[in-house]
């Protein structure tokens, strides 16, 4: 399996976008700045590649690593200590080569005439982090974002404290009178 630079694209672009996303990760990463994840060597270098993916009881993210930077494995052992699942694995990270000269260009593309840069594989590690999600219980924020649209919860909160969800849903009195 190779990583390419349009992935980590993708998954920076969907944290932008959502504002969940972002208080999720911030929380995240505030997880590991508590456990002093930092003072082990090289974890500071870590770079999202995928996540956060929140599930019911996880939260899981995925970071990359250049390969002479490996993060050091007794950071790991720390986070497994307190309930999270830490995975490493060695992967390729497709780039372009640095453009120096003009053999460092491919073929010209037909459509439109330009030039891209020859593609080079580096290694890199990746390190995948699942943290329960009692850990990042700030994560709630003001703004949830569901298939892409977002929800203000103070809304929704608001309707239910005013009791507007009757007006929708009559209650089981009412129902009864009418069966009547």
């Amino acid at each position: 399996m190779s990583v390419e630079l349009q992935q980590i694209k993708d998954a920076l672009d969907g944290i932008v976008d959502s504002s969940s996303n972002l208080d999720v990760l911030m929380e995240f990463e505030e997880v590991l700045d508590n456990l002093h994840m930092y003072s082990y060597q090289n974890w500071e270098y870590g770079e999202v590649l995928a996540g956060p993916e929140v599930s019911r009881y996880w939260i899981s993210v995925s970071l990359i690593y250049p390969y002479k930077k490996m993060p050091d494995p007794d950071g790991a052992l720390r986070l497994t200590k307190h309930g999270a699942r830490v995975f490493f694995y060695q992967d390729e990270l497709e780039e372009g080569v640095k453009i120096t000269k003009p053999e460092d260009l491919g073929p010209a593309d037909p459509k439109t005439g330009r030039r891209k840069p020859k593609m080079k594989k580096t290694k890199v590690w990746v390190v995948v982090i699942e943290m329960p999600r009692e850990f990042v219980d700030e994560f709630e924020s003001d703004k949830v974002t569901i298939n892409g649209v977002d929800i203000d919860m103070s809304e929704v909160d608001g309707a239910y404290d005013s009791d507007q969800d009757n007006d929708i849903a009559p209650d089981k009195n009412e129902i009864m009178d009418e069966l009547e």
